[in-house]
């Protein structure tokens, strides 16, 4: 148990994710809509009459810059519903590494904190160049 977590702070913490959570899947449903992905076969660029070599080129750097941005997104809005499934689970604040309570200025800053500082910094040493969790 976190002694810091009365009821209330919980509240907030929790009602601080689902506005984050609403946000990520808005943000994912435009970034869906701007890429095309519901466009009818009349405004899907695809059908387009091929363009040159430069064309090409810029629409992959875009596909690319958009993909990432979605996977980005993806893994944010991953982050956030496991730190909501944690309240069901009664771990909401609790270090995964060690199971020490996660100091509550952390989590007001980061709310999906899976780590306390210390530990936070350890697994993103292990993961050395790849997306840390939060």
């Amino acid at each position: 148990m976190h002694p810091e977590l009365t009821p209330a702070i919980l509240a907030e913490l929790r009602g601080a994710l689902e506005r984050k959570r609403a946000r990520l899947r808005e943000q994912l449903v435009g970034l869906r809509s701007a890429e095309g992905a519901d466009d009818t076969p009349d405004t899907d660029a695809s059908t387009d009459a091929p363009g040159d070599a430069g064309d090409s080129s810029v629409e992959l750097e875009s596909w690319d810059t958009g993909y990432q941005e979605a996977l980005d997104l993806r893994a944010q809005l991953d982050e956030v519903e496991h730190a909501l499934a944690k309240f069901d689970a009664g771990t909401y604040g609790i270090c995964e590494e060690c199971g020490r309570p996660i100091p509550l200025a952390r989590l007001r800053i980061l709310p999906e904190a899976r780590y306390d500082a210390e530990h936070q910094a350890e697994v993103e040493a292990r993961s050395a160049g790849g997306a840390a969790p939060s």
